[in-house]
């Protein structure tokens, strides 16, 4: 840089030219002064050369972009004048192609499944019947009157079976019942009868035959086991009766619930005739 932009830098940063400083100071005054303002001049100085340093990076940065800027100006130039030159045209891949191909076939196909569900929503009326050939075939058809002979029907033939099947299972359960009621029987204790021996009674034989024998007043007496064997003689009879009676009202339902099924059934399984689909309404 030149000498009048150092004077303005020095000037700038608050620093006295070094010629009116030197005149104006002797020796030891600038010593002294020196000394004592060494570290901030340095730290200054210091401050001025990273100046200088940027501003050389600043211009020389400026110049490569200037010469850049004028390099490409003149190539447009040059461009401008020549005539366009195109690049290549790049074919595209074939799977590309076939993707196209895939896509408009699936379009079409959907294209299609939602014509047919429109026709199919339309309405079509149906057309009137026509009887005439009806009429026509029962005329024409010749009467021929014929025994028939009664068959059983199968729907009776299973009722049949089915009854039969009821019935054996009634008597299967009246049997086990009967084995049921035995058995209750069997569990009562009863009193075995006393064996039959053949040796004759015991008597005494070390008595005179003087002396007459002493006579033993007997008087009645009532154990309480008798009056115990009446009540529950009677209380067994009361509870028999009772569970037989249980019994019987709960055969009659069951009776009564088989026979009402059995009517529905039957009712079901009757043959019901169609009507004519020719006969007028």
């Amino acid at each position: 840089m030149s000498d009048s932009k150092m004077e303005n830098n020095w000037g700038d940063l608050g620093v006295q030219q070094l010629d009116g400083f030197a005149s104006e100071m002797s020796e030891e005054d600038i010593f002294h002064t020196a000394s004592e303002e060494f570290p901030g001049l340095q730290q200054r100085r210091e401050q001025v050369e990273q100046i200088l340093r940027r501003g050389s990076q600043i211009l020389s940065q400026a110049q490569r972009n200037s010469k850049v800027l004028v390099e490409n100006m003149l190539k447009n130039l040059k461009i401008g004048c020549e005539k366009p030159i195109f690049p290549p045209q790049v074919m595209a891949p074939k799977a590309y192609c076939f993707k196209d191909i895939y896509s408009s076939r699936k379009d079409r196909l959907i294209r299609e499944c939602k014509e047919q569900e429109r026709k199919l929503r339309e309405f079509h009326s149906r057309p009137m019947p026509d009887f005439r050939h009806a009429h026509e075939r029962q005329a024409s058809k010749v009467v021929v009157h014929r025994i028939t002979c009664p068959i059983t029907p199968n729907v009776l033939k299973n009722s049949r079976e089915m009854e039969a099947r009821r019935r054996l299972k009634v008597e299967q359960l009246q049997k086990e019942r009967e084995e049921e009621s035995k058995l209750y029987r069997k569990q009562f204790l009863r009193a075995k009868p006393i064996p039959q021996s053949s040796r004759q009674p015991l008597k005494p034989s070390n008595r005179p035959s003087g002396v007459s024998q002493a006579k033993v007043k007997v008087e009645p007496f009532n154990l309480s086991a008798e009056s115990r064997v009446q009540q529950r003689r009677l209380f067994n009879v009361q509870n028999s009766k009772a569970q037989e009676s249980k019994r019987r009202e709960q055969e009659e339902q069951r009776q009564r619930a088989e026979r009402e099924a059995y009517q529905k059934q039957r009712q079901l399984t009757m043959f019901r005739a169609r009507p004519s689909p020719f006969s007028a309404r």
